[in-house]
Formats: structure tokens, C-alpha cells, sequence
């Protein structure tokens, strides 16, 4: 049958197996019917056959974010208070942010208020407005202030919004409430975000699956995503997986309930999407728990404690410990009978521990994928290593954020001294260990320009970090660079038979660039950009 469409005039890395270039592909029903030349590709157009001209562009396999939380990113991208580093850079500044944002908000409103993480690092003050600043800011309205995602500071309106008791520490869903020593609410909550009774409108998240998040992933060159979800969304996931049948975007859904992984249903089938979804666009694939913080706000969980200290800190100087091994092993193993990835979040080198140790004590399965996400970003030991290269065979695949190298290597010196910190972000030793770390965004409404891969490809090319050049011998070449956001994180995902290379049979899936990065300085990456985005042969973004 004549093909739907054909590309031609480009110039087409198709990261197959045999390293095969091409000019031209044809497309029909939304998959590679044809790669290679164009002399060769031509005779399958019909009289109905869309030609497209590549204008002699390099072309790569379409861009997969493998780690990432849409929904969240479009809730803080439009309801948030903008508070974000270098924007804002003092605790001043926020609390005039906040002060205007109550002047237009009615008693008793929810306030929510993003700060990039490390933000105690970053500010001038050296520190994040306190619980008794954001009382005289906000009496009347409850709020939260994020220090990235793991960590937040609240009012005496949202402790009571939440019901949290005078001295109590623990909360519901894996997060805890810092006392001081007279044991009275410091106003620090980490992990404590599922305990927020507060959420998009579900219109707005059937608008933000429709339109908002394939359009402002797509201007960036995704194609495909691990959208990791909670779990009170899903339905409304699941009504657009119906509703809009072939978004701009597919989606691969990771559902979490709790961070410490407790909380799921006996029967996850009803995370499962609808049969009349089409499994290329909409699928459940995954569940996530998370067994610590983050290193960045202090609350990655550590073998050794921090450098210095701040009223932020966890007790112990250690960190926060979310999920124990005990329920570790039962999240795994709970994954394994349900057919689906298993995801822990492990960012300190404690947590990792925990990680591996779970996935060891579980029995192999045929195509079962094991993930840890942010494995060795922060910190990552040789004997961690060598275990992390045993379970290789078992399934295990691992999600990293090469975006950090460019915001958090200072802040991880300060908060770890230079020892620790040369331990971690070491690309070039996952890739020659068979680890393939798959890149992603982790877009969380945090940092919104991590959203664009091209300096995150640029920055583990050279090395270049926010604290100068970061240990060059950890470089890696531009080809693995793209590898990272196409055929690791379908492998990551558990569709590399179908996406991550452009070959016959698989997504008609492309990133058309407006630079060749196979020609162009390596310092040049950063600036690249999608100068089209193909989804199953249809250009969903044009520059």
C-alpha cells in the first residue's frame, strides 16, 4: 500500500544496531514502513502521500523523557507563586511574592509557593523564609512553600489545614512534621506532599493531558514519557485516553499513592487504561515508591551526615529515611506480582543501599524491569557499583538527571564537601559499567527550564557545571548523549520494541534539530532546539 507520508532530504541517525543513516523514511498507519535512501523510499508514495522536505536537518530518534510528573509541572508552571532562583533570590523577595499573591486571594485559600530546590544554598540569606515569616505574611491563609519536591516550609494555617497534631512527626503517608527541642513545630515538612488535601481541579487535568503537557513537551522534542501520576488522577487520565485517542504524546504511566509506597489497592486492574485506549499512546507500566529525600534540600538519606547544619535538617544529620527495607522488599515484590516495573526513588547513598538490597532478595521474572531513580546522581560507591552490575541480568535499569550538573554540584559541595560530591553525576563510568542510564527531565514544576534536553546534553558532553568544570574525565560522547534520551529510556520504560530507533516496524517517532549536533562545538548543544517534533509521522511542533 502507498505510505501516509514520507520524510526525505534528511539526515537521519537512526541509532539501530548496525549505526545506519539514512535521508529518507516512509510512514503508514503511524510506523516506519520504510529507512534508507531516497531513491529507495520515493516509489512507495501514492497519489495521497504527504512528501515532507527535512531541509537537509539531522534527524534522531524522537526524544523520551524517562522520569517525569506532568501533571505536577503544569499545576506549579500555572498556579504557583513564582519564587524560583535566580529569579527570586532572597527570602525578602519571596515574602513580598507571597504578601502580593495573599492581596489577591480569599481567607482561607490555599497559598502554594515554589522555590527551586537547594534554595538554602542559593539564596543571599542562606536560608528559606521561616514559619513565623510566612504567619505575618499569610495569617489567614494556609501555605506551603516547596523547597523543591521533597521538602517544605508551612504556616500555623496549614498545620492546622492538615491536622497535624502538636508534637507529632509522623504523617499518614510517609512524610514527616521537624520539632525543635522543645518539640513545637518548626514549620519544616519533608516528603509530605501526598498529604496535601489540595490538587488541580479535575477539569484542569483533563485540559493538561489534552493540550498542556504535549505541547510544552513537545516544543522541546519529546515524543514519549514516563508520566508518573497519582493515583487520584488516574481516572481522569483514563477518560482522556478515550476521549482524545492519539495525543501529541504518548504516554507511559508510573502511579504512586504514598511516598513510602503503601496505600494501593489489592488490585491495581483498576489502574489499568480502558480497552478502548491505544496501548501506543496510553499505557500503565509502572509503580513508584520512594525510599528517601533528596540531597539537595538535606533529606537524601546518608550512611554520613551532612556538612554543617541547618534548621531544616532532619534529626540525625542524616537525612530523612521515607520507605524502610521491610516495606522496600513488600513494594517490590508487590510490583513483581502485578506485572509491573518497580520504581524506588534513591538518592543518598544509605537509600541506594536499600534499593539494591530489595531487588536482590526478590526472584528473577522473564522481562520484569527493576528501576532506580537517580541512581549514582549524588553519590554512588564502587561496591554499589558492582552490585548495581550484577542485577543487570535481573532486570534492573536505572533513570538519571544530567540537567543537575548545571544547578546542583555547588550545593552538593557545600552540603557534602568535595569527597562525597566527585562520587556522583560519574556518566561515563554507567555507561562503560552497561548500566544505560536513561535521561530525564524529572519536571516537576521545579525548575521550569529543565524541561529542555539540549543543555542537559551539553553539560555531560563537557562537564560544565554551576561550580565550573566537574570531573572531565566523566565525559561522554555526543552519540551516548543521545542514546541517554532514546534507546536507554525505551529500554527504561520497557518499550524499546517499539521506540528509541528509528527502524522498520517500530512509532514513526522523530526529533528534527535546527543544529547538527554531530558537527557543531560541544559547547553548541545548549543551544539547540526541535525544529519539529514527529509523532507517528504527524509533525505535532514546528519551530
Amino acid at each position: 500500500m502507498p505510505a501516509d507520508v514520507i520524510f526525505i532530504n534528511g539526515r537521519i541517525t537512526t541509532l539501530d544496531a548496525g549505526g545506519t543513516e539514512a535521508d529518507a523514511v516512509a510512514v503508514e498507519s503511524g510506523r516506519f514502513v520504510a529507512v534508507g535512501r531516497r531513491a529507495d523510499v520515493e516509489p512507495l508514495a501514492g497519489p495521497d502521500t504527504k512528501v515532507l522536505d527535512l531541509n537537509d536537518r539531522r534527524v534522531i530518534p524522537g526524544l523520551i523523557d524517562a522520569h517525569t510528573h506532568p501533571l505536577e509541572t503544569l499545576w506549579l508552571k500555572n498556579d504557583w507563586v513564582d519564587a524560583r532562583f535566580p529569579g527570586t533570590d532572597s527570602v525578602t523577595a519571596t515574602l513580598a511574592k507571597l504578601r502580593d499573591r495573599v492581596s489577591r486571594t480569599p481567607k482561607g485559600q490555599w497559598i502554594f509557593v515554589a522555590c527551586v530546590s537547594a534554595t538554602e544554598n542559593k539564596f543571599v540569606d542562606k536560608r528559606l523564609p521561616t514559619r513565623a515569616e510566612l504567619d505575618a505574611a499569610a495569617p489567614d491563609n494556609p501555605v506551603i512553600l516547596a523547597n523543591g519536591a521533597h521538602m517544605a516550609v508551612v504556616n500555623d494555617a496549614a498545620l492546622a489545614a492538615l491536622n497535624i497534631a502538636p508534637g507529632q512527626t509522623a504523617l499518614p503517608k510517609g512524610g514527616h512534621a521537624l520539632v525543635d527541642a522543645d518539640g513545637r513545630h518548626t514549620g519544616v515538612i519533608t516528603d509530605g506532599f501526598a498529604d496535601i488535601p489540595s490538587a488541580p481541579a479535575p477539569s484542569e487535568v483533563a485540559g493538561f493531558y489534552t493540550e498542556g503537557i504535549p505541547a510544552f513537551w513537545n516544543s522541546h522534542g519529546f515524543t514519549s514519557m514516563m508520566a508518573i501520576t497519582p493515583h487520584h488522577a488516574v481516572d481522569a487520565f483514563k477518560a482522556v485516553s478515550v476521549a482524545v485517542p492519539a495525543p501529541n504524546i504518548r504516554y507511559s504511566v508510573s502511579v504512586w499513592v504514598s511516598p513510602d509506597g503503601r496505600g494501593f489497592p489489592q488490585d491495581l486492574s483498576g489502574f489499568e487504561m480502558p480497552a478502548a485506549a491505544d496501548p501506543d499512546y496510553y499505557r500503565f507500566v509502572a509503580i513508584k515508591a520512594w525510599i528517601d529525600g533528596e540531597n539537595d534540600c538535606r533529606t537524601g538519606y546518608m550512611h554520613e551526615p551532612y556538612v554543617g547544619h541547618f534548621d531544616i535538617d532532619p534529626p540525625g544529620g542524616r537525612g530523612a529515611l521515607v520507605t524502610p527495607q521491610d516495606r522496600a522488599d513488600a513494594f517490590v515484590t508487590r510490583a513483581r506480582q502485578s506485572g509491573k516495573a518497580a520504581m524506588l526513588h534513591c538518592s543518598g547513598d544509605a537509600a541506594v543501599d536499600i534499593g539494591l538490597t530489595a531487588y536482590e532478595g526478590e526472584p528473577g521474572s522473564p522481562g520484569a524491569i527493576r528501576r532506580i531513580e537517580h541512581f549514582g546522581m549524588f553519590q554512588l560507591t564502587d561496591r554499589q557499583l558492582e552490585r548495581a552490575k550484577a542485577l543487570l541480568a535481573r532486570g534492573l535499569r536505572i533513570s538519571v538527571q544530567p540537567i543537575w550538573l548545571t544547578e546542583l554540584v555547588r550545593a552538593n559541595l557545600e552540603n557534602m564537601g568535595a569527597q562525597r560530591t566527585r562520587t556522583g553525576m560519574r556518566f561515563r563510568t554507567l555507561i562503560e559499567a552497561g548500566l544505560e542510564p536513561a535521561a530525564s527531565t524529572d519536571m516537576t514544576g521545579i525548575y521550569l527550564s529543565n524541561i529542555n534536553p539540549f543543555p542537559a546534553m551539553a553539560a555531560v558532553v563537557t562537564r560544565e557545571s554551576d561550580a565550573g568544570e566537574f570531573e572531565p574525565d566523566e565525559a561522554v560522547s555526543v552519540q551516548d548523549a543521545v542514546r541517554m534520551w532514546t534507546v536507554w529510556p525505551a529500554r527504561a520504560i520497557g518499550e524499546f520494541a517499539d521506540r528509541g530507533t528509528i527502524e522498520v516496524g517500530k512509532l514513526a517517532d522523530m526529533t528534527v534539530l535546527s543544529d547538527d549536533i554531530f558537527q557543531i562545538a560541544p559547547r553548541q548543544l545548549a543551544t539547540v532546539t526541535a525544529a519539529q517534533t514527529v509523532v507517528g509521522g504527524r509533525v505535532v511542533y514546528s519551530r
